[in-house]
């Protein structure tokens, strides 16, 4: 007997409902902010240790796909916010750094975020976070062998 709590539909209905609370809690941010778009905050979140990175890197902080991130980056360049620079390492790859505007930029988004009274309580997140890293966990286990769930 089916328990369609656990089925596909479930699934379908998690993923849907997923995707709600991350566009919601974006546009959320975005509003605390002052931007259209979240996503600048997030590509001077990953760079906010002041360490460059690929835009490879880039792309796993930020969720963004290569064309989008790239477009994004160049506006941000533009607007002095990041900078490109060749690795001193391989002088193949090119990596990307905040300058000093793009620094002062994400803490006065940081500081507007925390002001917005937005707030995640630490147990909450935590406990939320382990939830989905366990779907994540059995996701990945159905991707690789399904025959193991």
């Amino acid at each position: 007997m089916d328990d369609s709590s656990t089925g596909p539909a479930a699934l379908a209905e998690l993923a849907r409902s997923l995707r709600q609370v991350s566009q919601e809690l974006d546009r959320s941010l975005a509003r605390s902010v002052g931007e259209a778009s979240i996503a600048r905050f997030h590509v001077l979140a990953a760079l906010s240790d002041g360490v460059g990175r690929s835009m490879s890197q880039l792309g796993d902080s930020t969720l963004l796909t290569g064309a989008t991130l790239t477009r994004l980056v160049d506006a941000m360049i533009n607007d002095n916010l990041v900078l490109r620079k060749v690795d001193d390492e391989d002088r193949r790859r090119v990596l990307v750094y905040p300058t000093r505007r793009g620094t002062l930029t994400y803490e006065v988004m940081t500081r507007a975020i925390e002001q917005s009274g937005l707030t995640v309580a630490s147990a909450e997140r935590k406990r939320l976070t382990d939830a989905l890293d366990a779907v994540l966990d059995r996701v990945r286990l159905a991707d690789s062998d399904p025959a193991k769930l």
